[in-house]
């Protein structure tokens, strides 16, 4: 199998994805996991995903993947956002955590 493309994505995407690809064939032992795992830990739904996405490209320094990052964890105090950013090497201000966070509330 060859890799065409490799991104981050939120939880909720790779689960549609599954979702869709299991009308086209029977899954594997780690795909039928992977999507019962999705199915338990997904709350968010299609239209807060877009709203937190919308939220967070207001956000200049942030990148897709950083989205995908908050997106999957939505940490609602700037402790857990600062957590999330330990070993990324995007240097946050204070200000930007608190947006991230009111973001995350005003959604979830």
């Amino acid at each position: 199998m060859k890799v065409l493309e490799e991104k981050e994505i939120p939880m909720l995407e790779a689960k549609e994805i599954l979702e869709e690809r299991k009308k086209e064939r029977d899954f594997v032992y780690e795909q039928k996991i992977c999507l019962e795992y999705l199915d338990k830990v997904v709350t968010l739904t299609k239209a807060k995903l877009k709203s937190l996405m919308k939220g967070l490209s207001e956000i200049t320094i942030l990148k897709p993947r950083h989205w995908a990052l908050i997106i999957n964890n939505l940490p609602t105090t700037e402790d857990e956002v600062k957590i999330i950013f330990a070993k990324e090497r995007t240097n946050l201000k204070k200000d930007e955590i608190k947006k991230i966070v009111d973001i995350v509330k005003s959604v979830v």
